[in-house]
């Protein structure tokens, strides 16, 4: 399917005509923000007002829903759902009726929203050439992922390596492991090139096979190269013809199962420095990011030279995402460079009619390399430079910097949809609904919606917010005596506990065996004697614009050879019944609660009773999987007998006399 072609000549008519319509791109971004209360469970959303609007429509759905269920309609700026429940999160949706411009919303607002302790398995691809170059950065990349919750399935992929051959590598690793979820390319591995478009409306000259990473992506249609036959643009790499390895599609011909995006620093010579130079200062400030060591202002830059645009208002992309993420209050019309120059934000837009190696009002790529820019999430759009595989270009020019600009992408044609980063998310998420908004789930689209272009310059895996880890950790085992883990306190302000984790590999899935511990040790007892690694996290209830979540700091790993006192065979209980083992037993100050379930997601009730059965404390659990560990404090009780009894759904299900010491 062929993309309609825009033309964009007229940029200085264009500009006069928003003027003469009072019209902003902020007029075309429903800006909306959240406030959350727990009991009882309610979200208030507050937006901006848009000029001449009568009334608004407000739409909710679940992250994984495909359609929207409608809530209200509203002539106010302010909304409470009082339908939501604690320990969730739900996506809303707002449109207007009436006024100049037909705007929209978005805001995934969380009520102390889960926090994500997997996130799948992750292919990464590092190009040979910093194999060896930057083994010590690439390694540290991957004890981050893995401290996020990412499984790794690493590869070191020669340059001059085929696409087709890059992407069954993947392929490979897809259909070997049930929950591979993301492909990072670390270099300059084969750029596939796809279709016969040019979303940015230059014909002839750029019309052809665009840079297409999304080819990695899919995982189950077979891509053509059978039918494109166009040599009209000024550059080899765009011309498009049968059989010279190009692909036929202009859109993504089917729905994408993977995240992907790329890091590369490639042909970059105005910055005067080697790949390998760039590629290391890239992934040390990515580092210092995600342990949360660098002063970021919670703020957001608007650099808006196309304004309204006939209604395409590119710059919406800042004023619909923004609110959301850092607030409306922290947002900021001004200079690109200059502004980044001076100051450390979190966001930052710019746009303008562009060549390969600019972007105009914005700045050129050698401005990246004489001003410092420090916007750690940049968008961008004008002509050209969204075809990013080019010498010295625009777009990939904020990674090369050596102040922490991480990631990059070309916000405009289509619209961009960031806001599930305000609870946890990932960019590499944002990026992925993007690029499978064909369906038009989220509106306005924007021009290009479904295109092969579409792409994410940067590390994937990239949050908005960290807290600083856990510091060092350590395990002691003595035979048939399990492990105890032990770490030193986190210095994030705010920290509420700690989880831990267990893994049969250095980056393998690493599985809950805790729940949140206030303290700085941890007995593990149950399982299959072997060498394990174990992993500590901090976290905190985080808030943000969009209510709270609880956060996740990155892992701290070590690894001993266990000998447990408890083999795991006695937690495969009958199908039908469940376990429950409460260990140290006789406990002194804490006592752990392993249960195994027949099924996850369910409310768990541990309940602490007295010799005559009278119940003295009693907690509540949410268990996200079936097999878990709950830790009680029993330091303010007497010595003495006392029955711990497990409830699931208000259903006793189990119950085991402990001694109190």
């Amino acid at each position: 399917m062929k993309l309609k072609l825009y033309l964009l000549c007229a940029l200085a008519f264009a500009a006069m005509q928003e003027k003469a319509n009072a019209q902003t791109a902020a007029d075309y971004g429903i800006q909306v923000q959240a406030s959350v209360q727990i009991s009882p469970a309610k979200v208030t959303l507050n937006w901006r007002k848009i000029p001449g609007a009568t009334q608004y429509n407000l739409l909710r759905k679940t992250k994984a829903a495909m359609v929207w269920t409608t809530l209200a309609t509203t002539a106010d700026t302010f909304y409470t759902d009082a339908s939501v429940v604690a320990d969730s999160a739900f996506e809303y949706k707002i449109t207007n009726t009436g006024g100049s411009t037909a705007a929209g919303g978005y805001i995934y607002a969380g009520l102390n929203a889960p926090a994500i302790h997997n996130r799948g398995t992750l292919v990464l691809l590092v190009d040979t050439l910093f194999a060896d170059s930057c083994a010590n950065e690439i390694s540290g990349l991957m004890k981050d992922l893995s401290g996020d919750g990412w499984a790794i399935v690493h590869h070191n992929v020669k340059r001059t390596l085929a696409d087709t051959a890059v992407k069954s590598m993947i392929k490979k690793d897809y259909d070997a492991i049930s929950d591979v979820k993301a492909v990072l390319i670390a270099g300059h591995i084969a750029v596939p090139y796809s279709g016969e478009l040019a979303p940015d409306g230059h014909s002839p000259d750029h019309v052809g096979a665009w840079a297409a990473d999304v080819y990695y992506a899919d995982m189950d249609y077979v891509w053509t190269d059978v039918s494109v036959n166009n040599t009209g643009a000024s550059r080899a790499q765009t011309k498009n013809i049968p059989g010279d390895g190009k692909w036929d599609h202009s859109a993504i011909p089917t729905y994408l199962e993977l995240q992907v995006s790329r890091i590369d620093v490639s042909n970059m010579p105005s910055f005067a420095k080697s790949e390998v130079a760039m590629m290391k200062s890239y992934l040390a400030k990515a580092h210092n990011y995600k342990i949360n060591n660098l002063y970021i202002s919670r703020k957001a830059v608007v650099d808006d030279n196309f304004g309204a645009f006939s209604g395409e208002a590119f710059a919406a992309n800042a004023w619909r995402n923004f609110p959301a993420l850092i607030t409306r209050n922290n947002i900021i019309a001004g200079d690109f460079i200059s502004t980044l120059n001076d100051s450390a934000y979190q966001w930052a837009y710019g746009c303008g009619g562009g060549s390969y190696t600019s972007c105009g009002g914005v700045g050129n790529t050698a401005d990246f390399l004489a001003k410092k820019q420090k916007g750690i999430f940049t968008m961008m759009f004008g002509s050209y430079f969204g075809d990013w595989d080019n010498q010295n270009n625009f777009l990939r020019a904020p990674l090369c910097c050596d102040e922490p600009a991480l990631t990059s992408c070309w916000a405009g044609r289509p619209n961009w949809f960031f806001h599930h980063m305000a609870l946890g998310e990932n960019i590499g998420y944002s990026a992925f609904v993007t690029q499978n908004n064909a369906t038009a789930i989220y509106t306005p689209y924007g021009f290009g919606t479904g295109g092969v272009h579409v792409g994410l310059m940067g590390d994937l895996s990239l949050r908005t917010d960290y807290i600083k880890p856990a510091g060092s950790i350590a395990i002691t085992s003595a035979p048939i005596d399990g492990a105890t883990v032990n770490w030193t306190a986190s210095p994030e302000a705010g920290v509420i506990g700690y989880y831990v984790y267990r893994a049969d590999s250095m980056f393998g899935k690493y599985n809950k065996v805790s729940s949140m511990i206030v303290g700085t040790s941890f007995k593990d007892l149950i399982g299959k004697d072997g060498l394990y690694y174990y992993m500590v996290r901090p976290v905190k209830l985080q808030s943000t614009p969009s209510g709270t979540y609880y956060n996740l700091g990155l892992g701290v790993t070590d690894s001993a050879t266990i000998s447990f006192p408890f083999p795991v065979s006695i937690a495969a209980a009958a199908k039908d019944a469940v376990t429950m083992i409460c260990f140290p037993n006789p406990a002194t100050e804490i006592v752990n609660v392993y249960g195994n379930l027949n099924s996850a997601g369910n409310t768990a009730t541990i309940s602490i009773l007295d010799i005559s059965g009278k119940v003295i404390a009693e907690n509540e659990h949410k268990i996200q999987q079936n097999e878990f560990t709950i830790s009680e404090n029993l330091s303010t009780f007497a010595a003495g007998t006392y029955f711990v009894q497990l409830k699931m759904d208000n259903k006793t299900m189990a119950t085991q006399k402990i001694i109190k010491k």
